[in-house]
């Protein structure tokens, strides 16, 4: 039986409402690949749009540092991955299925503003520049309470994929 492609794979994901049986079998996926960050840090899709990718992840041992709040680069890594999942959103849909390459971060600067010891956090994704070289993101990460712990901005390479 052929591999799924990925789109149709987060098609069904918009269509279950990127439930936990989804998140489980995408994370299973992940790691029958040799694992990668998003699984390990059980990084959930909330929102997939046109505009904005909204991303969230819990507490648990693997994003906490010593002092027991969220580790900085587990909140910049979930802004990131967002980011990069608005970029190719953005690519898959305005452009042809051959010129989508994957999008790499090449710049991130960010602000941390608080932390949490508690709780989930999210992580709300807009494109501020679309090019065809370089793209452009801004995150916001906040807490369940809605105070923001995080601003990131991201620049991504687009590189073409090679031809064939």
């Amino acid at each position: 039986m052929p591999e799924e492609p990925r789109k149709d794979f987060i098609q069904a994901g918009r269509e279950a409402g990127f439930d936990d049986a989804w998140h489980e079998d995408w994370w299973e996926e992940m790691n029958a690949n040799g694992g990668n960050i998003i699984a390990a840090m059980r990084m959930r899709i909330v929102e997939l749009s046109g505009d904005r990718v909204v991303m969230s992840m819990a507490m648990s041992p693997g994003v906490r540092q010593g002092t027991g709040v969220f580790a900085a680069g587990a909140l910049i890594q979930l802004a990131d991955v967002g980011a990069t999942s608005a970029c190719f959103e953005y690519m898959r849909r305005e452009w042809k299925e051959e010129e989508v390459g994957f999008p790499v971060s090449i710049q991130i600067s960010s602000n941390l503003l608080r932390n949490t010891v508690e709780g989930v956090v999210t992580s709300e994704t807009r494109l501020v520049h679309a090019g065809r070289k370089l793209m452009v993101a801004e995150s916001v990460v906040k807490d369940e309470a809605g105070r923001t712990l995080a601003l990131v901005n991201s620049t991504h390479m687009v590189p073409r994929p090679n031809p064939r």
